[in-house]
């Protein structure tokens, strides 16, 4: 049981330093660049406003320079959230399934029960196998949704107006 138990750790590690990674590389090319955008959108709301606009007027501005990056982390988040929960529901599935198989005669039979943990393993590193065939797609539904949701904000308020920028993006 210990060796199942170590077999299960193994496949979910590899899945969660796939996911780490992925998740890292969208924050480093997607994210970090938005946060830069929005504080310099925020800076362009001071240039506007100046010295004798209403403060209220900042606090406006600088509200929705946050917009995108807030609604990218949002969906970052959602999609980590979604694929987890998938991942957690293949896996309760496949202890589910290796639960029904077994049956009050097999409990001192060492070689059936060998047998259901073997199901069990295959079941999971097939669960496993299928979350990281959808980190790709997941990836790109992240990307996406932050540029169609980038740009359905639209700045609002300040930083884009100008035409020096070009999108979120740079």
């Amino acid at each position: 049981m210990a060796d199942l138990q170590s077999k299960v750790t193994q496949f979910t590690s590899q899945i969660e330093g796939q996911l780490t990674t992925m998740v890292d590389e969208i924050e480093k090319q997607k994210l970090r660049p938005m946060g830069r955008n929005m504080h310099s959108c925020i800076v362009s709301c001071y240039d506007k406003v100046g010295k004798s606009g209403r403060k209220e007027q900042i606090e406006q501005c600088a509200q929705q320079c946050q917009i995108p990056y807030q609604q990218a982390g949002a969906v970052t988040q959602q999609e980590i959230g979604n694929f987890q929960n998938r991942l957690q529901n293949g896996m309760v599935q496949c202890q589910n399934d290796a639960q029904a198989m077994v049956t009050p005669d097999m409990q001192g039979d060492e070689k059936k029960m060998r047998q259901v943990e073997n199901n069990l393993l295959k079941c999971i590193e097939g669960a496993v196998g299928k979350s990281k065939a959808e980190l790709g797609p997941m990836r790109q539904r992240i990307e996406s949704r932050m540029v169609v949701e980038a740009g359905s904000s639209g700045g609002g308020g300040g930083g884009g107006g100008s035409g020096e920028k070009k999108g979120w993006f740079g």
